[in-house]
């Protein structure tokens, strides 16, 4: 029997309010530079050298950096009516080693989320099979149920990387990473009085207990990644990354049975893309990303839905202006991009699509540093018939400050 449900999302700190959390693990978190978002999602390339998601691009930043990227969503539905959450993506610190090698550390949430579900139909008992007295008065008395579902954690990445620049021509980008965090699920069994009046009619109905049981996924993993980039005739670069993670440990502590401790398999990503500059400060970008998830078909979900995999086409357009009039900044970038997403799952069977438009600009200024504003809007199709229609809007904004700290100067 299919069970109907609304869900209600908590306003606060999210790491994603989409459909897409229902499944599996959840959402994954790919934007980490509002630069490449703002070509189509782009996660290859942006409209400056440094890229955050790019390791083969950190040799080329002579200094210390601090970066930061964060994203305010809106998501409506035909249910749902101004759905915000507002969430860090990204945080990292680097710095060169040498004049060819650039070392960075970051933080960024990969599946988080935070969600409260409640079934919308309740299930009715009767006096003689509840056993319950609700009122008081020695005999006992109908009552009717229904079930609620906490939702709230998730999982994090910490990582180093090493990026390195090997010709005058290409470069390459390590990175090694541990995937970490702790998932919790609170199932209540939630039970309400039930009153009539002299018609027959039901009338008012109380809360007057609930059975709660808890499930505490701890996770635990490692996350490997390389990426490089050629420069072709004219300016031109190829680019290229794959990615994997170990297996995934989960530790599942439960109320009421012992702990258990299982494995998954992990993920693998791969992506290829080609930036191309028709004159100089102008040009486009195209680039395709695939995601093979988790394979969590054994963890116990609500929804019985396994984790979904990801195809995604990426097109861009960018153009620098470094003709600014203004000694503080160098110059300024304006790109514009779309994005087509189809993500899979039950062996490729069934699809959801996504598709959206990015429109941004950001600026370089004083001693390189910069700011990237991206404003995204998209729809994707769901199954659920909570998120039918659903569209989203996202502003996201990316800071790299750099410094000459841990720089030794030459004398």
């Amino acid at each position: 029997m299919k069970i109907y449900i609304y869900i209600i999302f908590f306003n606060m700190v999210l790491s994603q309010s989409s459909s897409l959390a229902l499944y599996g693990l959840g959402e994954m978190n790919n934007t980490v530079d509002a630069s490449g978002l703002s070509l189509g999602d782009s996660r290859l390339f942006s409209n400056n050298s440094f890229v955050l998601s790019a390791p083969s691009t950190y040799y080329k930043n002579k200094q210390a950096s601090l970066a930061m990227t964060m994203t305010f969503n809106d998501l409506n539905t035909d249910y749902i009516n101004n759905l915000k959450s507002n969430n860090f993506n990204h945080v990292s610190f680097g710095f060169p080693i040498t004049d060819n090698q650039y070392f960075m550390i970051s933080l960024k949430p990969v599946l988080r989320s935070m969600m409260r579900i409640e079934e919308n139909e309740f299930t009715f008992l009767g006096s003689d099979i509840s056993h319950l007295d609700t009122n008081g008065d020695g005999e006992t008395d109908p009552v009717k149920y229904k079930s609620s579902y906490n939702f709230k954690g998730g999982m994090s990445e910490v990582s180093t990387s090493l990026s390195s620049k090997i010709t005058d021509n290409f470069s390459l980008g390590f990175k090694f990473g541990k995937l970490f965090g702790t998932f919790t699920r609170k199932d209540t069994l939630n039970f309400y009085t039930v009153d009539f009046d002299n018609n027959g009619e039901q009338i008012n109905s109380t809360w007057f207990g609930g059975e709660p049981r808890q499930n505490k996924l701890n996770y635990s993993s490692y996350s490997y990644n390389v990426d490089g980039r050629l420069k072709l005739k004219s300016n031109n670069i190829l680019a290229f990354y794959y990615g994997e993670s170990d297996k995934l440990k989960i530790d599942a502590q439960y109320d009421n049975f012992d702990p258990v401790i299982y494995s998954i398999k992990g993920y693998q990503e791969y992506g290829l893309g080609f930036k191309s500059y028709l004159y100089s400060g102008f040009g486009y970008i195209i680039e395709s990303q695939n995601h093979n998830s988790f394979d969590c078909q054994n963890i116990i979900n609500i929804f019985n839905k396994p984790s979904l995999d990801m195809n995604s086409m990426s097109y861009g357009i960018f153009y620098r202006d470094s003709n600014v009039r203004n000694m503080n900044i160098n110059f300024i970038n304006y790109n514009i991009g779309f994005y087509d997403k189809v993500y899979s799952f039950d062996n490729n069977v069934n699809s959801l699509s996504d598709f959206g438009f990015t429109f941004g600009f950001g600026l370089e200024y004083l001693n390189e540093n910069s700011f990237n504003f991206t404003l995204q809007v998209g729809q994707r199709l769901s199954e659920f018939e909570e998120f039918n229609n659903e569209k989203y809007y996202k502003l996201t904004f990316s800071i790299v400050s750099n410094n000459d700290w841990f720089i030794k100067e030459n004398e």
